[in-house]
């Protein structure tokens, strides 16, 4: 814990397979539901390492996630009492009012703007994430496959589907977090200004693909870069992915993040 505290993802990951086993029996048990227990028990994990990033009080890890896994299986309850499927885009947070559909008719045009813009920047998290965890998540989120499903698709054992899968969705979650605090932004355009001082530090090659991406979901970034006089082929090419097929209609899901696309008239 005391790794995963100073920044060690991978060790969060040997908590993870230690314990994810004995959490889904768990969750399963009190949901009655095998595939959701298992995208709930992923969330109650996804909650901890972002919690443990949080707060530098001890914490015995054992009942902690099994105490959090239990509220998550609480709130899992509750929505399908309501018929109806929370939205929040931070695991365990309270970016959003529980209860509430994501684009309801019923939001103020403020509100709908907001909303509009945080469907940008998951978007823009999904262009963030690499082939294999962009895949991973559109099998499970966009086609809906199961574990095992997914496992025979790509030709991988349903340890190593879980292990990726909950990657993904962290990765999915830090790059989301990134681009909805405006850190992204911040980190690019004071690029952008040292360049054009002429005292801008040299990108490593992830950076450079990580701003690349990030030019081509954020207009003011690119305003920025253009006002700057600066070739925007210094940061490289954002890779493109793939689109949905025409007339189909697709959903991403991400947690208890629910976008639906309509097909084009």
């Amino acid at each position: 814990m005391a790794r995963v505290r100073a920044g060690d993802e991978r060790a969060f990951e040997l908590l993870y397979d230690r314990y994810r086993a004995r959490i889904g029996v768990y969750v399963q048990a009190l949901l009655h539901d095998h595939a959701r227990a298992e995208d709930v028990a992923q969330e109650a994990f996804l909650s901890a390492f972002r919690r443990l990033r949080e707060t530098d009080q001890p914490i015995h890890f054992k009942p902690w996630i099994y105490q959090i896994a239990k509220n998550a299986c609480i709130d899992e309850l509750r929505r399908r009492s309501r018929g109806t499927r929370e939205v929040s885009l931070e695991v365990g947070g309270d970016a959003w009012p529980p209860g509430r559909l994501l684009l309801s008719p019923a939001l103020s045009p403020h509100r709908a703007v907001e909303e509009k813009q945080r469907i940008e920047d998951l978007r823009g998290a999904f262009r963030g994430l690499s082939e294999s965890h962009h895949r991973i998540l559109v099998l499970r989120e966009l086609e809906g496959l199961s574990y095992n499903q997914i496992g025979d698709r790509l030709g991988l054992t349903r340890q190593v589907v879980e292990s990726t899968l909950f990657r993904a969705r962290r990765r999915l979650s830090e790059e989301f977090a990134d681009l909805e605090s405006g850190r992204r932004c911040g980190r690019v355009q004071q690029w952008i200004g040292d360049a054009q001082g002429g005292a801008a530090a040299a990108l490593s090659a992830r950076e450079r693909r990580q701003f690349a991406r990030h030019l081509g979901h954020c207009r003011g970034c690119r305003v920025a870069l253009h006002r700057a006089g600066i070739d925007p082929a210094a940061l490289g090419a954002a890779p493109a992915r793939p689109k949905s097929p025409a007339g189909e209609r697709s959903a991403i899901g991400f947690g208890r993040v629910q976008i639906e696309r309509d097909p084009p008239a």
